[in-house]
């Protein structure tokens, strides 16, 4: 399960506008079509994790140690779409990593492109790809406010 990052409130409607924008762009993309409801759903939550327990692919150790092991596994995927390589790649990582240092990380802090059209806040990129946390340990997910929608 993934949310969009940020800890101003003024920032809240960033957050969902993108994930407003991503539901959008998968339903285009038929990601939802077997589902029984394809309504989006916008969840604002507090993530209870320590720093500790946080893989952060803006560090720069982890992110050169990613770019550098992706390269090497990429191409040796198979049968899978774009998207889906770059999962398996994130996934291999951070669990070849887990095992090498004998921790499960709870969360983990990466960018992600904004989907296409996306209105932008600003008329330049200022600040890169949006944050997201991807959450593996769901304990941690205090939900605070859940809002449907039923056509974006």
């Amino acid at each position: 399960m993934y949310f969009w990052a940020y800890t101003l409130d003024d920032l809240e409607s960033y957050a969902r506008d993108l994930a407003i924008a991503w539901w959008r762009f998968s339903k285009k993309r038929g990601d939802y079509a077997k589902a029984a409801k394809q309504n989006c759903s916008v969840i604002f939550t507090h993530l209870n994790v320590e720093s500790q327990d946080i893989l952060d692919f803006e560090d720069q150790q982890v992110r050169e140690k990613f770019v550098v092991y992706a390269q090497k596994v990429y191409d040796q995927i198979e049968g899978k779409t774009k998207e889906e390589k770059i999962s398996i790649v994130y996934d291999l990582f951070v669990g070849e990593l887990e095992k090498t240092i004998g921790k499960t990380f709870s969360m983990l802090h990466v960018k992600v492109q904004a989907p296409t059209p996306y209105k932008k806040r600003l008329p330049i990129d200022l600040t890169g790809q949006p944050s997201c946390y991807v959450v593996k340990n769901l304990s941690c997910i205090q939900i605070n406010q859940f809002e449907e929608i039923d056509n974006g």
